[in-house]
């Protein structure tokens, strides 16, 4: 709809636009969202094969690493100075302590011979009973406070046992809690315990590995891979980064990373995440053995710099496209608007009243048709306006004859008020009471031609009828009236009520013996306007009364009896349609019942409320 009110010159523009330009932008789309695809998949097929090998290698080593961690807990010389309830005398604890660590140190070197773990850093070992701290690579810590030593707490809560994690290492300034200025790395370590017979942890080991040595193997693998790579375990604390700081805290970026990774529910994957206001694209592995997540973020610009590129130059063909569609509509509507625009002012000296303007043009196309329809629809106007000019005088005409023909009436009227005049002279009442009743019923059925009136006027109509028949029956006719007074404005036929009205006397109360009562309601419901005429004579046979039905749905035609009901009720759906009308109910020997149905119409109101259902 909105199309039909555009100029032809947008309606060009819109259409060539909705043609070309839109499919041009839905292929575009369609190639950009393939190639991003494309690429990603690509991207992340290549990443994920490099990460897990690197998980693979990496957990091998530190599975290892951890079975040669429980292997030392096996040593007879560990187990028996861990078992050892009483403190060690001074002159046995250089000894035995030098012992255990020269143990420890021949592990360290054994993982390096055998290429294990080259990243191995040094064992701990916390003798419990003996409340002792031993360091692979340096001495041995005695009463140590156990609440400042990260993998004891870690091992005595259960949560790390057995399990790789971050921690801080141990050493002079940690077990006494002195703050240092200097910055110390973190590590990841692996601990298991020693058990004595009633399950009581005498001895907790940590194997320690450099936090680096995840990072430093990525990079020998990677092979020009780009992006920065990170391992995260399940609660988000960051294990390896390019950021050593980093390692063994949390970040909102990287938390954020790691419940996207959870929340995919797969082992290996990619997907888009912003960080720090940059999209990145972050492809990952989840680990078996450790379930830490190895993750490497690359910056979406990196991985789609040539889609973006293949982006800004079909904005530039869509842009340039354009362009052309407006320059190329110009150009057509100079060869179709033109000839349009030039019809336009025709159309418009006409509406001046330049009824003998018309086009002359010598064109070849489908427009001279046009301008010719247009001309001859010219010539034909002229020939209508002077048929409307003399069918105008001929309805002067007859409209002087009507205003002639309207003496006759108002004769009348005058010749019935002498006749009154003179009755009441003579004192003769009862023809005095005629001839005003009689000039009543007149003015109101003639009422200067109208059709309509309202319900009060058709009431005082019936009134000044039923008055005449009074006198002729001497007064053996009474009539009620229950109108409500807001019902008196409705519009109704003028002569509705008094053909129903003549029934119910010559065919009802009339057999009647000693006359009889009438009875005139009327109700409005839903808009809807219900006139009864009732009367208490001599009712209707069953048989005619079946006819009488029959013939008001105009099932039985060219009947006589029941014409007027059968005129009147056919007037009613002529004029208002067929779910109004007349209907008859009569019960012989008790009286008769006619209900009239209208559609309850008001000056007020208008026409609005009829339904127009004249067709139906």
């Amino acid at each position: 709809m909105a199309l039909r009110n555009m100029s032809f010159r947008l309606k060009m523009f819109v259409i060539m636009f909705i043609v070309i330009l839109i499919p041009m932008i839905l292929v575009s789309t369609i190639l950009f969202k393939w190639s991003e695809q494309a690429i990603t998949d690509q991207t992340s097929k290549v990443v994920i094969s490099s990460i897990q090998f690197a998980v693979t290698n990496i957990d091998s080593a530190l599975e290892n690493v951890a079975g040669m961690s429980k292997m030392l807990l096996t040593e007879n010389r560990l187990i028996a100075i861990a078992k050892r309830g009483e403190p060690l005398k001074p002159e046995e604890k250089n000894e035995k302590y030098n012992g255990i660590m020269d143990l420890l140190s021949f592990f360290i070197t054994r993982i390096k011979v055998m290429n294990i773990l080259e990243g191995i850093d040094s064992f701990y070992l916390y003798l419990v009973k003996q409340n002792t701290i031993l360091d692979s690579k340096s001495t041995y810590y005695e009463d140590v406070n156990v609440e400042q030593v990260d993998f004891v707490q870690q091992a005595k809560s259960g949560q790390w046992k057995d399990r790789w994690f971050v921690s801080a290492p141990v050493n002079y300034d940690s077990l006494n809690g002195i703050e240092t200025r200097l910055e110390t790395p973190k590590q990841i370590s692996f601990t298991t315990a020693l058990t004595d017979e009633d399950g009581h942890d005498i001895a907790v080991l940590a194997a320690n590995v450099n936090e680096s040595f995840i990072r430093d193997y990525y990079k020998k693998i990677q092979r020009g891979i780009p992006g920065e790579f990170v391992v995260l375990d399940r609660s988000s604390t960051v294990v390896a980064c390019p950021d050593s700081r980093l390692v063994g805290s949390r970040t909102a970026d990287y938390s954020k990373m790691n419940d996207t990774i959870q929340n995919m529910k797969s082992k290996s994957g990619s997907f888009f995440i912003t960080v720090q206001g940059e999209e990145k694209f972050a492809v990952y592995s989840v680990s078996d053995y450790t379930n830490w997540s190895y993750v490497v973020v690359i910056p979406a610009s990196d991985i789609l710099g040539k889609v973006n590129e293949m982006q800004q130059f079909m904005l530039v063909v869509i842009s340039v496209t354009g362009i052309l569609i407006f320059g190329i509509t110009l150009l057509l509507s100079r060869f179709f608007y033109k000839p349009l625009e030039k019809l336009v002012l025709a159309m418009q000296k006409i509406e001046n009243r330049r009824l003998d303007f018309k086009i002359k043009d010598n064109r070849g196309d489908e427009y001279k048709r046009v301008y010719q329809g247009f001309n001859d629809m010219v010539d034909e106007l002229n020939v209508l306006i002077r048929d409307l000019e003399n069918e105008k005088i001929l309805n002067q005409e007859a409209e002087i004859k009507l205003l002639q023909a309207q003496i006759n009436p108002h004769f009348l009227y005058n010749t019935l008020d002498s006749i009154y005049s003179i009755a009441r002279i003579k004192k003769v009442d009862e023809i005095s009471q005629m001839v005003a009743a009689l000039s009543k019923f007149f003015r109101i059925s003639l009422s200067s031609g109208k059709e309509v009136v309202t319900l009060k006027e058709a009431v005082q109509l019936v009134i000044n009828y039923l008055t005449i028949l009074n006198i002729r029956y001497k007064g053996a006719i009474t009539f009620d009236l229950d109108i409500p007074e807001e019902l008196n404005d409705c519009q109704v036929p003028k002569l509705l009520l008094q053909p129903i009205v003549e029934n119910a006397v010559y065919h009802g109360l009339e057999r009647r013996k000693g006359g009889g009562c009438l009875t005139i309601s009327a109700v409005s419901k839903a808009h809807t306007l219900f006139l009864y005429v009732e009367d208490d004579g001599i009712g209707i046979e069953p048989a005619a009364l079946e006819k009488l039905q029959s013939m008001l749905e105009g099932n039985v035609p060219g009947e006589t009896s029941g014409f007027a009901l059968r005129n009147l009720n056919r007037q009613i759906r002529l004029k208002y349609g067929t779910a109004y009308g007349v209907t008859l109910e009569s019960v012989y020997g008790q009286g008769t019942r006619v209900t009239v149905k209208l559609p309850a119409i008001t000056i007020e109101r208008g026409d609005s409320d009829v339904p127009h259902d004249r067709g139906r």
